[in-house]
């Protein structure tokens, strides 16, 4: 009877965690679609796998971790089966991470700086959810600072 009381309490918590997970799959997917399609399996994974959750720690590192590892499985899976990508969907996925400064950052910049900066993770923990060395996560996250203050500068000079 305790299994129902996980499973409910494992929904209760997905639910509340939706736009943070969002957040994170942006990072880590080529397009909104394609963040959204990894929330959703994120999500289903948690709840078939809530029995492997043990309440200790935070339960975000255990989903963001989760993301992280579902979408490399995604990226392998796409380059086993060499999918062709349209002109036009090239295009929207462009102008999508244009409008967004995070967004249009190199791999990883973006997950490590949303993971220390926006989510307010130590750096133990966000480099064990991206699976990095702590030293690695500092220079990503520095790298992603650097990289924000420079768009900053550019956004002043051209409204002057």
């Amino acid at each position: 009877m305790s299994q129902p009381t996980a499973i409910s309490d494992i929904r209760r918590d997905l639910v509340a965690l939706l736009p943070r997970l969002r957040r994170f799959a942006l990072t880590l997917a080529a397009s909104a679609p394609e963040a959204d399609d990894l929330v959703r399996e994120v999500c289903n994974r948690a709840i078939q796998k809530s029995h492997h959750w043990k309440g200790e720690g935070r339960i975000e590192s255990w989903l963001f971790s989760m993301m992280r590892s579902t979408c490399a499985d995604a990226r392998k899976k796409r380059k086993s089966e060499a999918a062709i990508d349209t002109a036009r969907g090239t295009a929207s996925i462009e102008a999508e991470k244009q409008s967004n400064p995070i967004l249009s950052m190199p791999e990883g910049l973006a997950s490590a700086f949303l993971l220390g900066e926006v989510e307010g993770f130590n750096y133990k923990e966000a480099s064990a959810i991206l699976g990095i060395p702590r030293d690695l996560f500092a220079s990503r996250l520095c790298a992603a600072r650097l990289r924000l203050a420079a768009l900053g500068v550019e956004t002043a000079e051209r409204r002057a």
